[in-house]
């Protein structure tokens, strides 16, 4: 584990909510790994996108962090809407090719503390799934609720978010996300648009990527 404060960022923003327009032009279509830090308490995030630039537009969303808040219950946009962005500092932590991201991603969440982070797997749902299924373990267990429970939380966290695979064409690389839009972030495509897509044809194909839903 590295310590958090050893990481050298290559840029580095101090007050994000008064320099956005210089964050969304110096990271307009750059693919890369960022770093949010609560100033006050010390506490990170990490996350990655293809075009960096679309992302934060969203971060400073406050409308649309409400909206994931509500749904996916995000740690860091709920610090976010709670203690302001002047609280935080935001790091680019490097530019990488974007065949590249998911390992790069993957390597600091396995080197820092983070704390923000409810996904401890790059590109997958693999860390959500269990997060979500240990929590409602604790919780039934508590309860003393008999062994039949297991096998509906099991069905109900499997229909929490709609799984899918997303396979580069031109490497052959795929990778798995837990939820159409953060796939559409990925791939930097109208989440609504991938939607109609996979309900009308099961499968979405532009932009370099095969994407089809996951049987559970």
């Amino acid at each position: 584990m590295i310590n958090n404060s050893n990481i050298i960022p290559l840029v580095s923003y101090e007050y994000p909510d008064i320099q956005k327009k210089e964050i969304y032009k110096e990271n307009k279509y750059k693919t890369g790994i960022y770093l949010w830090t609560n100033k006050i308490s010390g506490v990170c995030y990490v996350g990655s996108a293809v075009n960096l630039s679309r992302r934060f537009k969203d971060y400073f969303n406050k409308s649309y962090l409400i909206m994931e808040v509500k749904k996916n219950n995000s740690l860091i946009y709920r610090a976010l809407l709670k203690y302001g962005y002047s609280r935080f500092r935001l790091d680019i932590l490097e530019y990488c090719d974007i065949k590249f991201v998911i390992k790069r991603e993957q390597f600091y969440l396995d080197s820092l503390d983070l704390k923000y982070n409810i996904l401890k797997v790059a590109g997958s749902l693999l860390g959500f799934k269990h997060n979500i299924l240990s929590k409602e373990k604790i919780r039934i267990a508590k309860l003393g609720k008999p062994r039949s429970e297991m096998t509906k939380l099991k069905l109900s966290a499997n229909s929490i978010a709609i799984a899918l695979s997303v396979k580069n064409i031109r490497t052959g690389e795929i990778c798995l996300f837990p939820s159409i839009r953060r796939t559409a972030c990925f791939i930097n495509i109208n989440n609504t648009y991938l939607a109609k897509c996979l309900k009308k044809n099961n499968f979405y194909k532009g932009r370099g990527y095969y994407i089809t839903k996951i049987n559970k």
